[in-house]
């Protein structure tokens, strides 16, 4: 796409294609940053590559070659979720920070620590824990918030709320380093590559599964940072030359099945294990999928937006939808087993396993987002869904 596109709708761009630090008098208040229709984009596709993910690597047989080639693809979920929480901070308090930080941990872990809780314990008592004794029971339960451990997706609020915490570091450290953003992203990439690779190849003495933590995402996390300081310049430029981010995203995709296919095939690695997250070439898809998304969601907004309600609308579910899914797949994996059909997909060929796996991936979203939008309007609204019931100020 060539010449010079007009602005995005909803950006504001200063001199040099920064914040807009100057944008109003010592005497007024800054506006907050408009509503960047793109994200929604982001956030709808990115919460279905996280269903995606947790449907195929608990289809029938396992992970296999069949599905473990597009589950190498589609785990970057995780680290595009954190790409996304720091953008949307940053851009948020790019141009002023919180007046009272304790007011914005305060507004922010209300919105994410009443759904872990509520989730938590939900999630607790689904999976068949005993309840007696007591003691032990609760012993378990705690053991589960300090890990995220009730679910397999429950890390993630764990990982966001520590991305709170050192937020305000993040903002100081954004605004020290202006005009050496770049070498700033060099080092979050360089650092990335270097804590994928040391997990890889268990090189770190001692430290477990680091899924919960928020170092095994830092340089996501600052990178995301750097791209909402620079989000025109960023979504000017990917809108000028979007053939090329696909093109890009495509290689790194490729790349990656490659990898799993020489670890899996070759080095004979379980499928499980070629297919893992913490792996270099994650890094590089991670970023070429993230930057694919953010191109889609400006290509489409640069079309005014077509079913913007309707996109808004699966974007403020999202989050409702990435909470409860886990329990509609259970749900689904029981009547399978009790219905026979799990047996019948155990005879047949992977490959056509795998995508009958991913046609129910929109299903789920659909029936979550059906029941998010029942949630909203019930007073348990923001413990189940992170938002305020509807007709309420958020």
């Amino acid at each position: 796409m060539s010449g010079s596109p007009r602005p995005l709708a909803g950006a504001r761009t200063a001199p040099g294609g920064g914040p807009a630090a100057q944008a109003w008098t010592p005497h007024e208040q800054p506006r907050a940053p408009a509503r960047l229709d793109s994200l929604d984009v982001v956030r709808v596709l990115t919460v279905a590559l996280v269903i995606a993910v947790h449907v195929l690597a608990q289809q029938p047989g396992g992970v296999t070659l069949s599905n473990g080639a597009p589950l190498i693809v589609l785990h970057v979920s995780r680290e595009v979720f954190f790409l996304l929480t720091a953008f949307v901070l940053v851009y948020s308090h790019r141009d002023r920070a919180p007046s009272r930080w304790w007011a914005f941990w305060r507004r922010r872990y209300l919105l994410v620590g009443a759904p872990y809780l509520l989730w938590s314990a939900v999630y607790f008592l689904a999976g068949g824990e005993p309840l007696h004794p007591v003691g032990e029971a609760l012993s378990g339960f705690a053991a589960d918030l300090l890990s995220g451990a009730a679910r397999y997706h429950l890390y993630f609020l764990l990982v966001t709320m520590q991305v709170y915490l050192v937020f305000p570091l993040l903002r100081r450290l954004l605004t020290a380093t202006r005009g050496r953003h770049g070498w700033l992203l060099a080092g979050a990439a360089v650092y990335q590559v270097g804590c994928y690779t040391a997990v890889q190849r268990a090189s770190v003495p001692g430290l477990g599964d680091p899924s919960a933590y928020l170092p095994s995402y830092l340089g996501f996390v600052v990178a995301g940072g750097v791209a909402a300081w620079h989000a025109e310049t960023l979504m000017r430029w990917t809108l000028e030359r979007m053939w090329w981010v696909f093109a890009g995203c495509a290689l790194a995709v490729a790349a990656g099945v490659a990898v799993f296919f020489v670890r899996a095939s070759e080095l004979g690695q379980p499928p499980v294990l070629a297919s893992a997250v913490f792996q270099p070439v994650v890094v590089v898809e991670s970023v070429a999928v993230a930057w694919a998304f953010l191109a889609c969601g400006v290509a489409w907004q640069r079309r005014r937006a077509p079913g913007r309600r309707l996109v808004r609308s699966a974007s403020d579910a999202s989050f409702g939808v990435y909470l409860a899914h886990p329990l509609l797949l259970q749900g689904l994996l029981a009547v399978c087993a009790a219905t026979g059909l799990t047996a019948v997909a155990q005879r047949q060929p992977g490959p056509l396993v795998t995508a009958v796996a991913m046609a129910v991936v929109p299903l789920v979203y659909l029936a979550c987002w059906a029941a998010v939008a029942v949630a909203l309007r019930t007073p348990l609204s923001l413990a189940l869904t992170g938002r305020p019931r509807r007709g309420t100020r958020g």
